[in-house]
């Protein structure tokens, strides 16, 4: 006797991160994890222009920024780690704060609640985290802002849109085109690229922690998209906190500051962008003669006698100054720069009597 067999519908493939009801309002900002970030960055950004010498809401002095936490590659070099954390909730003007929080807005509450709660602050915070510490290995600019964490959650994200696209041309052979996140996470990187302000760098860190945690996340825990492969979890846990140690201890390592401080300078268009770095290098070692003496003449030359004294000072203890200020004097008499030699003049006249 012939059977016909029962036909069964397919599996229906997995939706790619539908979207879920988002609160509103206060509910929203003081009930989910999402709005309390946002809220607390906003609290923050107030904090800076209440400790700023005149409120400016288009610029957060840098003064205010480095007393708050933000990241210095100096700073963190003179041991203070606490400038890979914090950076993470301030703003430097009210459009970065802006963008920052309607982008929250529009993409955070999704990955909370695929992720719940307690992974979603993990990989917010780490990937904050890891797009400071990127930034300190890549980059000498002072930095601020969450961008780093939210470039955590477009590569989560990102990272399960592509798993689940995957899933489903295998389900269906139908190949998925380009899903909402992939095209913001090329979009922002490339919008990084072409404005120098934007630290790319942080942006990087963010997504590539995002991407490994989202790895990490499913590989963990059941799911319906890949099969659990715990170990693999593990492994790639371990592999990135190594990573975040190793590249954590580059960026705050006063010889990797010194030296890229070094380049900065041997590639330094402009006198003055020359001086800052020499600045920051004396900051950071303020014992090396020779950069004290690269100041000196460049302090000699931008007319700042204010710092030119000071290293004047500092340098005349040493066995051949006289020698050197000889000579830099009869290069500053050729050059016709006849107001730093004669303050040069003065100053050693003061100091043989």
């Amino acid at each position: 006797m012939y059977h016909r067999p029962v036909e069964t519908a397919p599996e229906p493939p997995p939706a790619i991160l539908p979207p879920v009801v988002q609160p509103r309002g206060l509910d929203f900002l003081l009930k989910t994890w999402s709005g309390r970030i946002i809220l607390l960055n906003t609290l923050v950004f107030l904090f800076e222009l209440y400790l700023s010498p005149k409120v400016d809401i288009n610029s957060i002095p840098v003064s205010v920024l480095i007393r708050m936490g933000a990241k210095e590659s100096v700073l963190l070099a003179q041991g203070q780690w606490w400038r890979f954390i914090l950076p993470m909730f301030l703003h430097g003007n009210l459009l970065h704060i802006l963008f920052n929080n309607w982008a929250l807005y529009a993409v955070a509450y999704q990955i909370e609640a695929l992720l719940g709660a307690r992974k979603f602050l993990i990989l917010y915070f780490l990937a904050g985290l890891g797009g400071n510490i990127l930034s300190s290995v890549w980059s000498l600019n002072l930095s601020v802002g969450a961008s780093g964490s939210l470039f955590g959650l477009l590569g989560c994200a990102w990272f399960f849109e592509r798993t689940i696209q995957r899933r489903v041309k295998q389900m269906t052979g139908y190949k998925p085109k380009a899903g909402p996140y992939t095209v913001m996470v090329v979009a922002n990187i490339l919008f990084g690229f072409i404005i120098p302000q934007i630290d790319n760098a942080a942006h990087i860190g963010g997504l590539i922690t995002g991407v490994c945690g989202a790895y990490i996340i499913l590989r963990a825990t059941p799911n319906r998209i890949v099969s659990q492969e715990p170990k693999r979890a593990y492994v790639a846990l371990g592999l990135s906190i190594v990573l975040f140690l190793i590249l954590a201890g580059i960026g705050s390592t006063p010889y990797y500051v010194k030296w890229r401080l070094n380049r900065a300078v041997e590639k330094a268009e402009q006198i003055e962008e020359r001086y800052f770095y020499l600045d920051r290098l004396l900051k950071l070692d303020a014992s090396d003669s020779s950069i004290l003496w690269h100041h000196f003449r460049v302090a000699l030359s931008l007319k700042d006698f204010t710092s030119a004294y000071r290293d004047f000072k500092l340098l005349s203890g040493e066995t051949d100054f006289g020698q050197k200020i000889s000579t830099l004097e009869a290069e500053l008499t050729t050059s016709e720069d006849s107001l730093a030699s004669q303050w040069l003049q003065e100053r050693m006249n003061e100091a043989l009597k």
